[in-house]
């Protein structure tokens, strides 16, 4: 993932209640997330291709199980159906272009999936909405890098 992206997963809403809009159960012992988790019980509606054809076209995926909208240089998404079973839709924003149409796209879709957005970075789960979406993009290391690379990159290499 680019610098400059800023990712955020789709999870199923009623897990995300279940679970009081906490994370921690997405996260192993290594700090990785896995949103298979969230996923077990519960799955896209049928059809869910041409609905996230809605937000980005098709692109080229690099493996043959991978289902890819967009492109991972700007704007894609990134569905791995294992044995049928959708372990996650994982969006990436290049914080570079225009998001107001994007953003607007994703929260009407997660909304028709009935999902939460799952921000990784922040450890963050959130409802889905414009609003919260908007402030979670603001906060994060992508937003940061593409306001003043010079000064983001200058506070990384205090941090080591």
């Amino acid at each position: 993932m680019a610098t400059w992206q800023f990712s955020v997963v789709l999870i199923p809403d009623s897990w995300a209640k279940e679970n009081c809009y906490n994370s921690s159960k997405l996260y192993d012992e290594d700090g990785y997330y896995d949103t298979e988790y969230a996923w077990k019980n519960k799955q896209l509606m049928s059809g869910f291709e041409s609905v996230l054809s809605e937000i980005l076209p098709p692109g080229k995926s690099w493996h043959k199980d991978q289902l890819v909208w967009g492109n991972e240089k700007e704007h894609d998404i990134q569905v791995w159906p294992e044995n049928g079973i959708i372990d996650g839709v994982h969006i990436r924003l290049d914080l570079h272009q225009n998001l107001s149409e994007i953003i607007t796209k994703v929260v009407k879709v997660a909304l028709k999936f009935d999902c939460a957005l799952f921000v990784p970075e922040a450890k963050l789960i959130i409802e889905a909405n414009e609003e919260e979406l908007n402030c979670a993009i603001s906060k994060s290391s992508a937003s940061k890098f593409v306001a003043n690379p010079r000064d983001f990159l200058g506070s990384i290499s205090k941090e080591t």
